[in-house]
């Protein structure tokens, strides 16, 4: 039985993706955090507080949208319930 040709090519190239993801996955565990991307505590405070308030806000802004949108569909059905103008 004989492998097709591009049978071989899929393989070399699932073979150096998979190769290279390793190689990437070593090379990150073994970098250090450089200091200016550590965040302290009182940060991550106010990281999770600023979060936080902008879920809030975004929960408050789609509940006017889901508003605004009853309201838009309800006036289409009450413009089409309504009898034609002579």
């Amino acid at each position: 039985m004989i492998i097709p040709e591009w049978a071989l090519g899929v393989s070399v190239i699932i073979f150096a993706s998979m190769l290279a993801k390793l190689v990437l996955a070593k090379l990150r565990a073994t970098t250090p955090v450089p200091p200016a991307l550590q965040a302290s505590d009182a940060e991550l405070g106010e990281l999770r507080q600023a979060l936080d308030a902008t879920q809030q806000r975004l929960g408050e802004v789609e509940e006017r949208l889901d508003f605004a949108e009853r309201l838009l569909a309800g006036r289409r059905d009450a413009d089409r319930l309504e009898p034609p103008q002579p």
